[in-house]
């Protein structure tokens, strides 16, 4: 007898070394243009929206919630092909502390937004979340 519902169902995916590599380079970048360059010169968007253990079970697209183009270009309306109502895109992250590595908190894309400043990536969150 299940006395639990399914609230959230979250598919982690295998990376690849492609992967890893654009992934690396995000975080190498010096500035959000370089950011938003690479996010807009990949083919798909998928990357993006992939939840991998080597995130904690994150995605980029909450990671880069603190930048409003970037959550652009990833929510648009072109790109709804790659996202599925069975496994949400936002949900709250798994973040490291940084003056403890052993304690961790839990962060959702939307508090990084704020935290960021970035009310235009809120209103691109919450659209996304109602349409999806």
């Amino acid at each position: 007898m299940n006395y639990f519902d399914e609230v959230l169902s979250i598919r982690i995916h295998e990376i690849t070394l492609t992967e890893s590599l654009l992934l690396a380079s995000i975080y190498v970048c010096n500035t959000m243009s370089d950011v938003m360059e690479l996010v807009r010169d990949q083919p798909t968007p998928e990357v993006f929206f992939k939840s991998f253990l080597e995130l904690d079970g994150a995605n980029m697209a909450s990671i880069l919630s603190f930048d409003s183009k970037s959550l652009a270009l990833l929510l648009n309306e072109k790109n709804s092909k790659y996202f599925h109502n069975e496994y949400p895109l936002f949900y709250k992250n798994k973040i490291t502390k940084s003056n403890n590595q052993e304690k961790y908190y839990y962060r959702s894309a939307i508090d990084n937004a704020l935290r960021n400043n970035q009310i235009r990536a809120v209103g691109y969150i919450i659209n996304y979340m109602v349409k999806y």
